[in-house]
């Protein structure tokens, strides 16, 4: 190949990539999530091993004050708002971290409380947060889960919005 037609080529793919992304957010906003033509390689989060694989799975967990059994949610069913696409990084950055991260304000409690109450429409008092690896393994009719363990489990306990707000 001739170098102009390798500079033509470096060229256009460097102009089409932000055009590419720049269409599927005028598209995203207006309609659905698109994805776009050209993606760069990501890495694979499920662990395979010979005989079977392991899948972390996060969930939500809302606790009412009446002792009932709690309501357990998918991510992206506790926060329909949030593209698909950024449900679990916007977990693993705001909850999914390590015990010194895990701090949240009295404003974050309430926002976590108005969405608790607006999803599961109950008097939501705490949040478990639980991250468990679900074990899979190669079996003659399928695929078959093993086992489950709770690799991560605590507790954020929220603030009705009607409580009242202390000063120190």
């Amino acid at each position: 190949m001739k170098s102009k037609t390798i500079r033509a080529i470096f060229i256009t793919v460097m102009i089409w990539l932000p055009v590419q992304y720049g269409i599927v957010g005028i598209v995203g906003y207006y309609q659905s999530e698109p994805w776009p033509a050209f993606v760069f390689p990501g890495f694979k989060s499920v662990y395979v091993y010979n005989e079977g694989f392991e899948i972390e799975q996060a969930y939500i967990e809302v606790w009412t004050e009446q002792g009932e059994p709690p309501v357990r949610l998918l991510p992206q069913e506790f926060f329909p708002e949030l593209p698909l696409s950024q449900v679990p990084g916007f977990m693993r950055t705001h909850f999914l971290t390590d015990e010194t991260n895990r701090q949240f304000s009295n404003q974050a409690k309430r926002w976590l409380y108005q969405q608790a109450v607006q999803v599961t429409e109950l008097d939501a008092a705490l949040l478990d947060i639980v991250l468990e690896v679900n074990y899979y393994s190669h079996h003659p009719h399928g695929l078959e889960r093993d086992s489950v363990t709770e690799k991560m489990r605590y507790t954020i306990k929220l603030i009705d919005q009607n409580e009242p707000q202390r000063t120190i």
